[in-house]
């Protein structure tokens, strides 16, 4: 056995032990699952370590294995700097991952089973079978964590964004005195319009994943985030102008090196917006949310990467959501529901969506009656098989990772 092997193996071993002492400690008063009392649909906690916040990482980042079994999740200790496990959704085994440094704006490749993240103004990957972990790039002391981190579909190429001036306070490797919960969504949507105000230099830069050459692509005096290479062409990256919605074109692409940055999708009146954009998984089309407010009208529209044709679903208000994702079969879609004003409760479901003609057929998976939204945003995720649906919420509570098992007949 090479030494590296050994090396793998030895630290596969303390994590396997350590994996083992987590289940015997389960996060007190949160059963390991449960029936949804409306829909009748089997829940699992995936995120069961002892923990006060923890949750899946955001909608338009893979955090499933191939094959389906094992999730992603992360357990917060500052802000947005997480630890991370895996947990496998046959055996229910807890596997830490990287528990040694915090970690922000992950992005797992199912190919190699590779996760890619920021940690200690660094750029790494750890792999989750052999917990073999590489530091790609050290990052200028100046940059902030800035929105977003994402691999390419070859595996050559990580693309980031950054702020220039701004950078955070160092975390902790251990959880902050006095709790986890420090960042809330409300400290985030209130921080929106003073941050696009400033227009403090962004930029998005690519890390060569073997030979860590580091390269600013694209630079402009406003916010920039949402970062996320095309699934299927290795050198297309699309990016979002942050800000109030209503007021910028947001969604934008570029190429790897740098060159042909285009607006994507150009607003046409005042109070139009579209925002919360995700790739379908065959790399052909761009959806986002998009929505007339003058006239009240809102869609669920994906426009052509290559000829520009728009498809378009209205969406009924049963299907309101502040994600909508949609499954890796391109076949249906998953809205995480939302907070409505007024004490309306009848949007805070996780719901199927499903194409019928020009909307969406909605079908109830899991009641989020108890989710506070200005602690956590369910970003759901559904595995390849179609089998499960991977979300956040406050069921219990604080904020975790849960499990809704899909209908038979979706499962692939």
């Amino acid at each position: 056995m090479s030494r590296k092997s050994a090396m793998a193996a030895f630290w596969l071993f303390l994590s396997l032990a350590a994996s083992s002492l987590l289940r015997a400690a389960d996060t007190a008063g949160i059963p390991d699952e449960f029936t949804d009392p409306e829909t009748g649909l089997r829940v699992v906690h995936v995120s069961r370590v002892p923990n006060d916040r923890s949750g899946v990482i955001y909608f338009t980042q893979n955090s499933v294995t191939s094959d389906s079994r094992r999730v992603l999740f992360h357990v917060q200790f500052v802000e947005k700097w997480r630890h991370l496990y895996t947990f496998d959704l046959q055996t229910h085994e807890v596997v830490p991952i990287v528990t040694d440094r915090l970690t922000a704006n992950q992005d797992f490749f199912a190919k190699s089973n590779n996760v890619y993240y920021l940690a200690d103004h660094a750029v790494w990957s750890t792999n989750i079978d052999t917990r073999l972990t590489r530091k790609l790039a050290d990052l200028p002391l100046d940059w902030s964590t800035g929105a977003g981190l994402s691999c390419n579909a070859d595996e050559t190429l990580v693309v980031g964004a950054t702020e220039l001036g701004s950078p955070d306070p160092a975390p902790s490797t251990a959880p902050a005195a006095g709790g986890s919960n420090a960042a809330p969504e409300t400290a985030r949507l209130k921080s929106m319009g003073s941050t696009f105000d400033a227009h403090r230099p962004n930029l998005l830069y690519t890390i060569n994943i073997q030979t860590g050459e580091l390269r600013v692509i694209h630079r402009v005096n406003t916010w920039l985030g949402h970062v996320q290479f095309s699934p299927t062409d290795p050198k297309l990256i699309m990016f979002c102008h942050e800000g109030p919605w209503e007021t910028v074109d947001r969604i934008w692409t570029v190429q790897s090196d740098g060159s042909q940055p285009a607006i994507f999708f150009h607003r046409t009146e005042p109070n139009e917006i579209a925002g919360h954009e995700f790739w379908a998984a065959d790399g052909k089309t761009i959806w986002f949310q998009h929505t007339f407010r003058d006239r009240h009208l809102s869609f669920l529209s994906g426009k052509n990467v290559l000829d520009g044709e728009m498809k378009e679903y209205s969406i009924p208000p049963e299907a309101s959501a502040i994600h909508q994702a949609i499954s890796p079969d391109g076949k249906f879609f998953i809205g995480d529901g939302t907070a409505a004003k007024g004490g309306n409760n009848s949007t805070k479901y996780l719901t199927l969506q499903v194409p019928a003609g020009d909307t969406l057929k909605v079908t109830k998976l899991c009641s989020l009656q108890k989710n506070d939204y200005t602690q956590c945003e369910p970003n759901p995720h559904t595995t390849p098989d179609n089998h499960w649906v991977i979300f956040t919420a406050t069921l219990f509570g604080t904020p975790q990772a849960y499990a809704v098992e899909l209908p038979r007949s979706l499962w692939r």
